[in-house]
Order: C-alpha cells, then structure tokens, then sequence
C-alpha cells in the first residue's frame, strides 16, 4: 500500500522515532515504521522492501547509533537503488562513516525538532533529490528459439540485442540493458518479480522460428502494471527481410507506448549496421561463440566476423567486434602482437566508416593499454566520454583503465559516475571494491563491500545460480564482517560438479589473498580445478608468485609453476 513516508532508524532510537511519527501523521500524512516486532528474518526482509517501494520520502534518523547499524544502511541503499527522495533527519551531530558517505552525499539535513522543515522537504523535495525516474520503463526479455533444430539461439539473441539496441536511442524510455536481459535466458524468472526488483512496468516477450531462410517472429507488449498486453504482432518473410521486420517490431513498440520521439531519434531507429542479410548472421553468431570465453570460441567468432566484413567491407560493428575480440584474445591467451594491430587497423576503418561509432573509442583505449600506450589510452577513454557523457560504458572504460593502471582515485570517480548512469550495477560496485582492496585501503574495501551487498542480495533473489554473482558476493560478505556466511557460500559452490573456470579462479584469489590468514593448500587446489576446467589467463596466474606466502615457501612455488605449466 502506497504510503508518504518511510523512517528508517536504530532501535535504540525507537522512541523518537515513534513521536516522529505521530507528529507527521497528525498533518495528515501516512507513514510506515517498524514497530511491530515483525517474527522471522525472511518476513521482515520482504516488509522492509515493500515499505521502501511504495514510500514517497525516505526519512533516515542520523545519530551514533544509526550510523552504525547494518540494517540501517541496507534501508538505505535499498532506497538510493529506487531512487527515492531521501531525506536525512538529524537527532544529534555526528559524523558519516565512509559506507554513509556516498547515498548521503549533497543533501540538505533537517534537524529532528525542525517540523516545518520536515515537511517543506517531503513536499517539494530537499537540495538534492534523487527524483524518481519518470520515463516509462521497459525490459526486452529474450526472445525464445522455437526452431524446429533448436540450434538457432544465437538468432534469437541477435534479434533481440538488435531490438535494444534500436530503442536504447530513445530519451524517453529507460531500457534494461541487454547484458542484464540476457541473464534471464536460462534462469527463468517470473514477469511480475522482474517488474517489482527492476521496477519496470512494460515487457516484451518474444519467440522466434527460423528453418533454413524462412522465419515467423511473434512479440507482445506487456504492462504488467494494468495487466495488459498492449499489442501482439506475427511478423513473417525470409532473412532477406530481417532488416524490415526489426524495423517494424521497433516501430511498433513505440506505437504500443505512445512514446513522441526526435527526428534524430527516428532516424536512429531505421539505421543498420549493413543491408546484407548474411553478413548480419555470421555477426550475430560470432557474438555467440566468443560469449564462451574460450580460446576455440574466440578464434571460430573472428573467423565468421572475416567472413561477415568480406561480404560488407563497410560493416562497422562487425569490424569493432572483431576488434574487441581480438584484444581479449591477446589479453587472456595469446600474447601475439599482430593481434593488437589488426584490431587497431579495423578499429580506424570502423571510426573511419562510421565517424558517429563513438563505441571504437573504448576498444581503442584497450588495444593500446595492452600495448603499453598508456597517455593514448587514457586518451580514448576521455574521448568516449567526451563523445559519449551519458553513457554507461564510456565512465566505466575509463574506469577500468585507471583499475588496470593502479590509479584507485580516478578509478573510484569513474566507478560512481558509472554507477549514477546504470544504479545497481554489481560490476561497478564490485571494482569499486576491489580497487579499494587492492590498495590496500580495507576501510574503503569494507565500506563498498557493505554498499553493494544489498544490490547483490536483490541479484540473487531473482538470479540464485549466477555464479559469478555468488563468488563476488562472497568476498563482500567476508569484507562486511561476516567470513562464515562467506565460507559458507564458497563451500556450496565447490560442491557443485561442474564450476565457471572464471568462478573457480576468483575462489582460488579469496584463499590466496583475501581471508586472513591466507589458505595456500586450498588456493592452490582450486587453482589447479580452474586451469583444469579451462582456465587459461597466464600470466594473470604468474602474478601469484608476488603473493607473499608464494614467495616464502619454496614447495608453494613450485606447486604454482606446475599449475602454469598446465595452462594451455
């Protein structure tokens, strides 16, 4: 039930809380505290976040107690994540801690006594207010082979990254991005827990048919807010028609919204990256085989990514693809130098093509990081945000070369920035943690931790076998002050029979270097799972023999060099 106000305080506050209350209800306003002693962890979990969700104000009583409260600070990140007005109500001067500092930066305090001031800020807001985000929203979920062969998921895929793509242009719309969609490919997810953890109210769903050159494409728009489906359409024709057909789903979901959009913004729907049908398929099915982060997977998608480029020399994204995998190439298997240099050439040709791809600037700032360029990387990186100054991924280029580069200032200010473009984003919050740990700074690498772990709890609720998201998690936890929730969940994931060599590499550095004192003997063991699995980054690997307790035993050394010599 939609509510005005919600008070997030420490108990031993509770009693000033409660007046709080009764003042604001008496001006005739609603509120939602927690005073009922709600029985069971999980229950109270969930009133917390529906109390959170349906406020208009977040109010935060501030007093040595509070800032010092776990629960406290979850309600408020919760809140930060939904974009809520905050309003930080004083009960007596203290000084933030660090984890506080960040949700709480910029805003006006009102003191405890101030009534009027109370309710002037519930009314028209306070000096910064994270407005709620009033554009319609909405989550492209991916589309589903219906196939006859069941092979044709990479079509699928393609079609709908293509489709987010197409409408990411348009201001009036916030989109999940694909790389979040996409997670829900194979962790199936009901509609209504997606809208109420993502807070979207408008879906797509879609199926796909493809048997040899002939497809049948069925989508429908959702508001899963009125329970409506606004429109279904049933589009047919042959993969020479492919360009059409997106063209038209586009058109028909901005019909379906009754969304007003730019010349600009028009325009930018009916762009194509090429009119050749099969150069179009040979790109969509390399984006599927270099997502397997093998180094089979990587050279098979250049391989059909030359092959796309013969066929339309003027393909842009196919020759950024190309690119980008190349350097990752470079980067986790083979250090061959010509690899930087094709991808370099094709990242020119590119930008040369299409001067408005202002995405090359990203895998220029990469290709020339890994050639030890660093000025021209940086470079390319503030270029794309120059270009770029509202994209997501330009902040966290920059980033993540300033991560790479050991730069933990300028890294943390991209990581925000990011973070302020895509709220809830576990890979900025995770960087943004291990930049503060790798520095060495444990009170920023706590603080963080503390920060994302209400973003990951979210995450997990609705994605509970993301591995990725699991093993991540886990070092927060043991950061946060919790090492046995943390053990716990490593000790669940390596009972699993099959592991990410990724995930298995990650839990290998957390016994290396992240729990005190270190575990050598099950560092090295899981170590030795993830090369056996497939994990290939050498020289990544080689780095352990700065790890202190590497250095000091010479039967540790020579245990790791066995394991690298196991690399393929």
């Amino acid at each position: 039930m939609p509510h005005d106000i919600f008070i997030s305080y420490s108990r031993k506050d509770a009693a000033q809380a409660e007046q709080l209350a009764e003042r604001l209800t008496s001006e005739g306003l609603s509120c939602w505290i927690d005073k009922q002693g709600i029985i069971g962890a999980e229950q109270w979990a969930q009133e917390i976040v529906n109390g959170i969700r349906n406020c208009s104000t977040f109010i935060i009583l501030l007093s040595n107690a509070s800032v010092e409260s776990e629960h406290v600070l979850k309600e408020l990140s919760l809140a930060l994540e939904k974009r809520k007005r905050i309003l930080p109500v004083t009960l007596d001067s203290v000084e933030l801690p660090s984890a506080f500092e960040y949700p709480l930066a910029g805003l006006q305090r009102v003191a405890i006594s101030d009534l009027d001031g109370i309710l002037r800020s519930h009314k028209h807001g306070v000096e910064r207010v994270l407005v709620k985000d009033a554009r319609k929203s909405l989550m492209i979920l991916p589309f589903e082979d219906l196939s006859p062969s069941k092979d044709n998921e990479w079509f699928a895929d393609g079609l709908t990254s293509e489709l987010v793509g197409a409408l990411s242009n348009i201001k009036a719309l916030r989109l999940i991005d694909w790389n979040t969609s996409k997670l829900f490919r194979e962790h199936k997810v009901k509609t209504a827990d997606l809208a109420r953890e993502l807070d979207v109210q408008y879906f797509i769903e879609g199926q796909v048919r493809k048997f040899g050159e002939q497809i049948k494409i069925s989508v429908t728009l959702l508001d899963i807010a009125m329970h409506e489906h606004l429109w279904h359409a049933s589009l047919r024709g042959e993969m020479k028609d492919i360009f059409d057909i997106q063209e038209q789903v586009s058109q028909n979901v901005v019909d379906g919204l009754k969304l007003h959009l730019t010349n600009k913004e028009r325009q930018k729907l009916k762009e194509r990256g090429t009119e050749n049908e099969e150069a179009y398929a040979l790109s969509k099915q390399a984006v599927s085989y270099a997502e397997r982060q093998t180094m089979e997977g990587m050279h098979h998608a250049i391989e059909l990514l030359t092959k796309a480029i013969e066929l339309d020399d003027r393909f842009a994204e196919a020759k950024r693809s190309k690119a980008y995998i190349l350097c990752e190439l470079f980067r986790v298997y083979d250090r061959n130098p010509e690899y930087l240099h094709e991808a370099e050439q094709l990242a020119k040709h590119a930008l040369e093509i299409s001067p408005q791809f202002h995405r090359v600037y990203g895998v220029f700032s990469s290709i020339y990081r890994l050639q030890g360029k660093l000025a021209e990387a940086e470079e390319a990186a503030k270029e794309y945000i120059r270009r770029m100054p509202d994209e997501y991924w330009s902040h966290f280029s920059l980033g993540y070369f300033y991560m790479e580069t050991l730069r933990s200032e300028e890294a943390i200010s991209c990581f925000e920035r990011a973070l302020e473009l895509k709220p809830g984003d576990l890979t900025s919050y995770f960087n943004l943690f291990v930049v503060a740990e790798s520095s060495n700074n444990r009170k920023d690498a706590e603080k963080w931790s503390r920060i994302a772990l209400p973003h990951f709890e979210k995450h997990l609720r609705l994605l509970p076998d993301d591995e990725t998201a699991r093993v991540w998690y886990s070092f927060l936890l043991h950061y946060a002050g919790k090492p046995a929730e943390a053990e716990g969940m490593i000790q669940t994931l390596l009972q699993k029979k099959h592991l990410d060599p990724g995930s298995l590499y990650n839990i290998a550095s957390y016994y290396a270097t992240a729990v005190e004192p270190p575990q050598p003997e099950s560092a090295l063991t899981v170590l030795r799972r993830s090369v056996e699995e497939g994990f290939a980054y050498r020289e990544l690997i080689e780095q352990w023999h700065d790890i202190d307790w590497v250095k000091s035993n010479p039967l540790y050394r020579e245990q790791l060099n066995e394991v690298i010599a196991e690399v393929k």
